[in-house]
């Protein structure tokens, strides 16, 4: 290969040669977008933590007796999930010079990305084959595609009629180009409220927000259910999510009823008309040695027919290794979603399964709730919300070997209201 071309002055009688040269560098420039992802919820609760419905929807109920105001939070959740990226480009500029003394034709350039062939642009008015005069320049460009963040080199070569001429260059990938929902707003759009802006979140936090309101009976003067609908949207994505409160408004005087109750502690439990002479119903239970036990509270179960009762709570009996005894009553809201109440506890917890009282000479046990020695008198008032308890707990210590609990309780409930008066 000839790479010079010599070149004879007659005036000087001096030869001269003359070379071909080319210098050729490239840019490599790189391109992606990243892309966030989030996740959003949404939840009410009222103060009272009552629901209703087999779906558990959060209510408010506000009657005329208590006229107590009760006030509700509505809280929304946005997470962070991640992100993704993509649309990944790699692009430059191939810059070829003819540095030398002699026109060079470039016949082709093969530049390769990462070890793979790509296609480059030839200006219009330059294509392959063109001849580069000295001291001009020509430049390629290229735009690739790829799937992922490839690595290595761009590396480019360029082919004339006499030599071959290379370059490279390290392909970097930086920061995104561009970031899709980095930073998300937040809407919400309530029956209460109207559509309200609650903020705006940036990856990679979360973010919380939560704001309230009180409902009275004396803002209503229509029966309900009144629902309230809420929907928190996140204005980027669409992403959504919603809750809804009911309040309930009752003008109606409501009735009640008691009922008798006694734990009844399983395959623990005696019959208390085996013990006593009398057709009152009722169980003891025991023995019972140190540890902790959990029994259910039937009410209205008649001559200890398990399923003639309601089951309106929990017995929790903790005998512990110092001789201590804690015994909690612990009721349920019934199936209409309303609490039983406690009226009054009586508790007897010792080493025989029931007190005794004398009896002419003799002593006998007795299963009249009056005559056990622990309990109390919870004072409930149908007209007023304040002495409803639904929980009661005794404890005393000083208890050696096995002992027996019997738990008698009085139970108020909700009930339908007589179509007249009782007198």
């Amino acid at each position: 290969i000839v790479l010079g071309n010599p070149v004879y002055d007659e005036d000087s009688c001096e030869v001269t040669i003359l070379y071909e040269d080319l210098d050729v560098s490239k840019t490599v420039v790189t391109y992606f977008e990243r892309e966030h992802f989030w996740d959003i919820d949404k939840w009410v609760e009222p103060d009272r933590g009552m629901t209703i419905g087999d779906d558990e929807t959060p209510k408010i109920w506000l009657d005329r007796l208590d006229n107590e105001e009760e006030c509700a939070t509505w809280s929304v959740n946005v997470t962070y999930e991640g992100f993704e990226d993509s649309a990944f480009v790699v692009s430059g500029e191939i810059i070829i010079f003819n540095s030398g003394d002699l026109p060079a034709v470039i016949t082709g350039v093969v530049d390769e990305l990462a070890g793979v062939e790509i296609d480059v642009t030839w200006p219009a008015t330059f294509p392959a084959g063109s001849t580069l005069i000295p001291g001009a320049g020509v430049t390629l460009i290229y735009n690739e595609a790829v799937g992922s963040k490839i690595e290595g080199f761009n590396e480019v070569t360029v082919t004339t009629e006499r030599d071959e001429y290379f370059a490279d260059e390290e392909i970097v990938w930086g920061e995104p180009d561009e970031e899709i929902n980095a930073t998300v707003n937040i809407v919400d759009d309530s029956d209460l409220f109207g559509v309200v802006p609650l903020g705006s979140v940036t990856a990679p936090d979360d973010a919380q927000f939560t704001y309230g309101s009180c409902f009275a009976w004396t803002d209503y003067d229509a029966m309900g259910p009144y629902p309230y609908n809420n929907t928190a949207t996140i204005v980027e994505t669409q992403q959504s999510a919603s809750a809804i409160l009911v309040v309930n408004w009752e003008d109606e005087e409501r009735c009640w009823a008691d009922e008798t109750a006694w734990a009844f502690g399983g395959d623990d439990a005696i019959e208390i008309l085996t013990l006593v002479n009398s057709n009152n119903w009722g169980w003891t239970n025991g023995p019972l040695g140190v540890g902790n036990y959990t029994w259910d509270i039937y009410a209205g179960a008649g001559r200890n027919i398990l399923d003639n009762g309601t089951i309106v709570g929990k017995l929790y009996v903790e005998y512990d290794e110092a001789g201590c005894v804690t015994v909690t009553y612990q009721l349920y809201p019934s199936e209409d979603g309303d609490d039983y109440y406690l009226g009054e506890t009586h508790l007897h917890v010792g080493d025989k399964p029931l007190p005794e009282v004398r009896r002419g000479r003799t002593t006998v046990y007795t299963n009249a709730p009056g005559q056990f020695p622990y309990g109390a008198y919870i004072g409930f008032e149908q007209d007023d919300p304040d002495t409803w308890e639904t929980m009661w707990t005794w404890s005393q210590c000083g208890f050696e070997g096995d002992i027996y609990v019997a738990a008698h309780s009085v139970v108020w409930m909700e009930v339908e209201c007589p179509e007249e008066p009782v007198a």
